[in-house]
């Protein structure tokens, strides 16, 4: 059997789904829901992804996300992977965790993506047996940030899918909206036996065609990619300092070398090297050092807007984009 059409392009959204090997939980406790969202967190900073809704179930997942970068694939392995990796090693078991690969059906968003999110917000109640009476007491959806019952993880996208409602009230209508239920055509379209890749008005789906038909090759705009020398030079000279500083481990500083944090995060993302070739290029006995420094600019990247604010502009700079 062919595997589904994937459909991948700047900024395109996408209702993602999975769900358990055999239709198994999970997620089985709080620790659980709390690691993928974890992971989702890891892949927006290190992907560029947005995510505009997301929800739970104990035995599948549902987000809604857009791609400015046009590399869904390689943001769900990575949540995928990471979230896997973390299931088999705190309940001792092995092998696959979800199915197969996701689905993820390309949405319209002028036409659609408010309705995909109220479906994906009322999953907690639209099931056999509901788990809860209220969607409100459901805590592992976005569902109470959108209705500002609950703090807003930084990495979650709210403002879009207020703009489609056009109304002011924008908390209160998108809770009255929700509360609704889902529409028709949309429950008609999850309902079937074979899931389409497409959700959308003839319109899109004839420009999505057109998209298709151009091979990569063809593509108006092409990645170059990036050798970590590249990037070690271009930081060097931003930050107006020797490669040496930024390779070099400085034993003792109590102070944050931000720009290696940058360079080996950035590397990491541009270059296509793996833990292991970065840590003999940035002078680390072992691996998890890399990937120990990457979380810990993560984390910055999320508490401090500057930093993020800095680390975007690098990583635009080195993402040359060349026209064809």
């Amino acid at each position: 059997m062919s595997r589904p059409l994937r459909i991948e392009y700047e900024n395109a959204f996408y209702h993602v789904m999975n769900r358990g090997r055999g239709r198994e939980n999970t997620f089985l406790s709080d620790d659980d829901f709390k690691c993928f969202l974890y992971c989702i967190e890891q892949a927006s900073l290190r992907f560029n992804i947005e995510v505009h809704s997301y929800c739970l179930m104990t035995n599948h997942y549902h987000l809604l996300i857009k791609t400015p970068d046009a590399n869904l694939g390689r943001a769900m392995k990575h949540i995928n992977g990471l979230y896997t990796q973390y299931f088999n090693r705190a309940h001792n078991t092995d092998g696959a965790l979800f199915r197969g690969r996701y689905k993820a059906v390309l949405v319209d968003a002028d036409n659609y993506l408010l309705h995909v999110s109220r479906y994906i917000h009322r999953n907690p109640i639209e099931t056999s047996t509901p788990l809860v009476d209220v969607l409100i007491d459901y805590k592992w959806s976005s569902y109470s940030a959108f209705i500002k019952k609950t703090a807003t993880p930084k990495w979650l996208v709210r403002d879009f899918i207020f703009s489609l409602q056009g109304k002011n009230r924008k908390y209160a209508a998108y809770k009255q909206f929700v509360e609704y239920e889902n529409n028709k055509e949309v429950s008609t379209f999850y309902g079937a036996k074979k899931l389409l890749s497409v959700l959308g008005c003839d319109a899109f789906i004839e420009k999505i065609k057109g998209y298709i038909a151009i091979p990569d090759s063809e593509r108006s705009i092409v990645i170059k990619k990036r050798s970590t020398d590249d990037v070690i030079d271009y930081l060097a000279k931003y930050f107006c300092i020797d490669t040496h500083d930024i390779v070099t481990v400085k034993k003792g500083r109590k102070e944050k070398n931000l720009p290696r944090m940058f360079a080996i995060k950035l590397c990491q993302d541009l270059t296509g090297q793996n833990l292991k070739a970065l840590a003999v290029i940035f002078n680390v006995q072992h691996y998890s050092a890399v990937s120990q420094t990457v979380c810990r600019l993560n984390k910055l990247i999320i508490e401090d807007d500057k930093v993020k604010l800095q680390f975007v502009k690098l990583r635009d700079s080195l993402m040359c984009e060349v026209k064809i």
